[in-house]
């Protein structure tokens, strides 16, 4: 009798109690309002449905997927790619408040995505035989931007954009760089850039 006792029991267990997809959908409130009515009227007496609802609840805050974008997809990254001087956008932009007027040489003039770079090389008065680079960056916020110029990865120097956009690298020796403009929403990166 004990068995048969034991196999009735694990035959009928909760066996009025709705399986756990559909308890899983009354939580999402996927049901329709007919099942809703049922599956509420059945918690109001069943402790095992509310415990295995709480189970629920607790799996789902534990694996929950931020619904907010995380950094990397708030972040703009943008190459900057190079206008021919002479161009009619290159006179719109501007040069650095601090350049040097009457050198050979203009501006080096790049867009990338809504910036605007405009950056002139220049002998270091400070550093003899190095150089420095003049830099104004238009279109964007320019509050918590950074400058950082890399060479082969290793960043050789960095500074912040003043309120107007310009900022000053200096004590440079020659060779092939890549500028990198980064803040909180926006990564501009300047590519392949030479100094000689």
């Amino acid at each position: 009798m004990a068995h048969i006792d034991d196999s009735l029991k694990a035959a009928l267990y909760r066996i009025t109690c709705p399986d756990s997809a559909t308890l899983g959908n009354f939580h999402l409130g996927l049901l329709p309002e007919d099942a809703t009515t049922q599956i509420s009227d059945h918690l109001a007496i069943c402790p095992h449905c509310v415990r295995e609802i709480e189970q629920l609840e607790v799996f789902l805050a534990e694996t929950a997927v931020s619904l907010q974008p995380s950094t990397v997809e708030r972040i703009k990254v943008w190459i900057a790619k190079r206008i021919p001087s002479g161009g009619q956008t290159g006179s719109m932009l501007g040069t650095p408040a601090f350049a040097m007027r009457g050198g050979d040489t203009g501006p080096l003039m790049y867009e990338a995505g809504d910036a605007q770079l405009s950056l002139e090389v220049q002998d270091d008065p400070e550093h003899p035989g190095r150089k420095s680079i003049l830099g104004l960056i238009l279109g964007v916020a320019t509050e918590s931007l950074e400058v950082k110029l890399l060479k082969q990865v290793v960043v050789e120097t960095a500074v912040m954009l003043d309120a107007t956009g310009n900022f000053n690298l200096t004590n440079l020796p020659a060779g092939q760089y890549e500028l990198i403009v980064s803040g909180p929403t926006i990564e501009i990166h300047v590519q392949a850039l030479t100094i000689e």
